[in-house]
């Protein structure tokens, strides 16, 4: 029942966590909707630090070369025993690279050889380079390993290249570290034997663009009421992710506009055939459970209970949408009289946070299914306990608002969900029921929370950026004073500009930063404010459950006592 969980279930949480979240500065650039003073802002100093980066990185190639500082790490996988999930890197205990892994990019990093991990700047003398590895063995186990390597730089190009090995029986991960000083012009960006895959957008990214434009001009229709128009443009679409997309938005305004579903499910219906075209996508996945779920609702709404509960039964087990189709799942069955299987879907619905709608409902189901089936003082034991439930989610909800207020939206909800999921992912599967990550999934559903969210991350990835240039000018402005002789004068004047120039890019990003995530906390506290009102009503809803139970025993006792 359920579909069934998926091996790569763990990872794909993950995505959820790292991936999504690491592309919102993509998205929030792409996005269709009307650009902000903020977002203008942000756009243009984007442009004055691509335009500052360039200078640096011309530079240094150009005419810093000699000074030798230049450092590459490249990743090599020499064997099919792993799944590899991410890889971070650390040189000197600062983080330097991190780079998660899909499921399509195995076979390319197996088969082009060597993948450029990093490429930066040291100074001579000793350094410690640290990989932090998490990955799947062939069998089936989730491991983590770090490993690390004590290394000299000498004022010459150095290439390190990391070997990550898991051989039977055991499928231990292993990491070995072979070093190479090297001339520059060989680890040149233009390397036939070095795939930049980070560096370069893949095949498939144009034709998917193609079809977002196609999305967007059929969205564009919809919303002007122009549904058979928008229907045309998405039956000229080629089978995939937008054209479900398409599909799934316009069953939302088939349901609303008729009476009778029948047009909507099958708008619903050709979504899910266009979603499993590209069923190793996880984005589809999501979008498949999301049309059953709405499929399974209309049939319930319509009276169609065995019609709804197929639909539902075929939601994944770990999906956002799973908590809900469960309760759905469960008053359907109420409809046709099975009570006990009802009471067995709203108990799994319970296990997930309460942040996923379906989740709160669920414990009220409970109690109104101990109801039914006539075990009065056991349906009062579960009211109780779901007063205590959502007494306690309000606690957790206090937290957040405080951490929010204290630390800012992006750290509370979004770093500190990354950070720990990791811990999470170790585990066991269990990451989609942790209440932390619920409230940001469901916060990012809203396109405003993901250009909030995209703003504070996109201006994140440039302080990153411009971290990483503080530390390269430094470099080559302390190799200079070792040997001066060996590049142009001109040269190494425009070291101390372009750095006294970084760090007025990093004042500016402060305050485009400070910006961004007021914006941020205000939009995510009004969220959790949104939440506890949720709490409150299913609060009140219990209570009147008890009141009207504690009422009806009452009387029963007063006519027990009369006869």
């Amino acid at each position: 029942m359920f579909g069934s969980q998926k091996p790569q279930g763990r990872r794909q949480d993950r995505w959820l966590t790292h991936a999504f979240i690491r592309l919102l500065a993509v998205l929030f650039f792409c996005s269709g909707a009307a650009a902000s003073v903020l977002d203008d802002n942000i756009a243009e100093f984007t442009e004055d630090v691509r335009r500052h980066s360039a200078s640096i990185n011309s530079l240094e190639r150009n005419q810093l070369q000699p000074l030798g500082t230049r450092l590459t790490v490249f990743l090599t996988l020499a064997s099919g025993g792993l799944d590899l999930d991410s890889l971070d890197l650390f040189i000197d205990n600062r983080p330097v690279a991190s780079k998660l892994y899909a499921l399509q990019e195995q076979s390319a990093l197996t088969a082009d050889g060597a993948q450029q991990l990093y490429t930066g700047h040291l100074a001579t003398g000793d350094h410690e380079l640290k990989a932090v590895v998490t990955a799947r063995s062939a069998d089936g186990d989730f491991v983590r390993r770090e490993a690390t390597q004590r290394f000299s730089k000498q004022s010459r190009a150095l290439a390190i290249r990391l070997n990550l090995s898991a051989s039977a029986p055991d499928f231990e991960p292993r990491v070995s570290f072979i070093e190479s000083q090297v001339p520059e012009e060989e680890i040149a960006l233009d390397d036939p034997g070095v795939n930049h895959a980070a560096d370069r957008e893949p095949p498939s990214s144009h034709a998917d663009a193609h079809r977002k434009a196609r999305f967007d001009l059929a969205e564009s229709h919809r919303r002007a009421g122009r549904l058979q128009a928008a229907g045309e443009i998405l039956a000229a679409m080629p089978e995939g992710y937008w054209a479900a997309a398409g599909y799934l938005n316009l069953a939302s305004d088939f349901a609303r506009e008729d009476l009778d579903p029948s047009r909507a499910l099958v708008a619903l219906r050709v979504a899910m055939a266009m979603a499993k075209v590209e069923d190793g996508d996880e984005r589809s996945r999501h979008l498949h459970d999301q049309a059953l779920l709405r499929a399974g609702y209309l049939a319930y709404r319509n009276g169609e209970f065995e019609k709804a509960i197929g639909f539902l039964e075929s939601v994944s087990l770990d999906s956002p949408s799973t908590p809900q189709a469960l309760y759905f799942h469960g008053l359907a069955l109420t409809e046709r009289g099975n009570h006990r299987a009802a009471m067995q879907s709203w108990h799994r619905a319970r296990k997930f946070p309460l942040a996923y709608p379906g989740a709160a409902e669920a414990w009220i189901g409970m109690g109104r299914g101990y109801d039914l089936a006539g075990y009065l003082g056991q349906a009062g034991e579960v009211y109780l306990a779901a007063n205590a439930v959502y007494e306690s989610e309000r606690v957790v909800l206090r937290t957040l608002r405080d951490q929010v207020r204290t630390e800012g939206a992006y750290q509370a909800l979004v770093a500190d969900a990354k950070a720990s999921d990791l811990e999470w992912f170790l585990a066991d599967s269990r990451s989609m029921q942790q209440p932390r990550l619920a409230y940001l999934l469901e916060f990012l559903k809203q396109p405003s929370a993901q250009r909030a969210v995209g703003r504070v991350a996109a201006l994140a990835a440039l302080a990153n950026r411009l971290t990483t240039h503080s530390h390269d000018l430094e470099v080559f402005a302390g190799a200079l004073e070792s040997a001066s002789d060996s590049v142009p004068e001109s040269a190494a004047s425009k070291v101390a500009p372009l750095s006294r120039s970084n760090g007025r890019y990093l004042e500016r990003l402060t305050d485009l930063r400070n910006t961004a995530e007021d914006e941020l906390d205000k939009q995510v506290l009004a969220f959790l404010d949104h939440q506890d009102q949720r709490m409150v009503f299913a609060l009140n809803k219990t209570e009147q459950q008890i009141a009207h139970l504690y009422e009806y025993l009452a009387l029963e006792s007063l006519g027990g006592r009369g006869q």
